[in-house]
């Protein structure tokens, strides 16, 4: 049997919601749902009932929970056992993330020294590769997690969890702006556009995702050039001649351009990718929460334009 389900059984119950459950395990409510589903018809049996007060369990769920927490209790007594029988130089652990070289002095300043002080028996290994190949890596079996900037759908065996979310803007010469009629559309917006040149975004991997948003539109971008950060996007912007896409919180209040959202409505999304199965250790966990904390806007973390630009 899957340990999985065991995990996914006591959250649950613990947590009284499908959605909390979720979120703590870091899984969608779809996908909890589902495995719960299929426990279900493998045990031929009812676990959960819904109520005004939250799931809670039947009297054969009550069974199954206490069953669960036993054996996982044997498993974690098991590993402890084994972990602590290893010769020293064989305790050290990795997990490996996936990133670009946009995102690594990022991670290296503020993850790595962090995690490893905390548990100074597992090394993260940061994997290198381009800007469109992490979820790859990730499926490949060649990293345990991806650091993106996603911009589509996730492929269905990786489970995927946002970190921050940023609404895509087109930027254009305020010129344009100002010869527009006040209630303007996007439709006629999109007109005038067409005799510009088009600035490109710093990433492969958002490049083909800006392109696709534009032609959707009703434009078909001619490329002036290829930008090397946005901030260099932005300078080129501030300069009137051309136009491009740009996220809403790496326009700073000093920018002369004009921009308004894309329509229909899209946005860039930093992600942690993983597989469906890998196994979430203590450790894999408290790895998520300090990314999910480190982007916690609310509380003041940092914002994708440094996580892709610093240093």
């Amino acid at each position: 049997m899957d340990t999985k389900q065991l995990e996914y059984i006591i959250a649950v119950e613990e947590e009284k919601s499908i959605s909390r459950a979720a979120e703590r395990l870091f899984i969608t409510p779809s996908a909890l749902s589902q495995q719960l589903k299929n426990l279900e018809t493998e045990l031929n049996t009812r676990l959960f009932v819904r109520s005004r007060q939250g799931m809670s369990l039947t009297p054969e769920g009550n069974l199954y929970l206490s069953g669960a927490k036993a054996m996982l209790a044997v498993k974690n007594q098991a590993l402890e056992k084994i972990r602590s029988l290893a010769p020293e130089q064989d305790r050290n652990q990795v997990i490996s993330i996936a990133l670009n070289r946009n995102f690594h002095t990022f991670f290296q300043t503020y993850i790595v020294s962090e995690f490893e002080n905390r548990f100074p028996y597992i090394s993260l290994q940061p994997v290198l590769v381009t800007d469109t190949s992490a979820k790859e890596e990730v499926l490949k079996g060649n990293a345990d997690m991806g650091f993106i900037i996603a911009s589509g759908v996730t492929a269905s065996s990786l489970e995927s969890i946002p970190l921050q979310r940023e609404p895509l803007h087109l930027a254009f010469p305020r010129r344009i702006e100002e010869g527009l009629p006040p209630e303007y559309s996007f439709e006629s917006l999109i007109k005038t556009l067409e005799p510009l040149g088009y600035l490109s975004a710093p990433l492969a991997m958002i490049r083909n995702a800006d392109l696709y948003y534009l032609r959707c539109a009703g434009l078909d971008p001619e490329t002036l050039c290829y930008t090397t950060s946005y901030s260099n996007l932005r300078k080129l912007l501030n300069r009137q001649f051309a136009y491009g896409v740009i996220p809403a919180g790496f326009i700073d209040k000093t920018d002369t351009f004009a921009h308004v959202p894309i329509r229909p409505a899209a946005y860039y999304t930093l992600e942690i990718v993983f597989s469906s199965s890998l196994y979430m250790t203590p450790e894999i966990r408290e790895l998520i929460l300090m990314f999910l904390r480190l982007f916690d806007r609310d509380a003041g973390g940092k914002s994708m334009q440094e996580a892709l630009e610093h240093g």
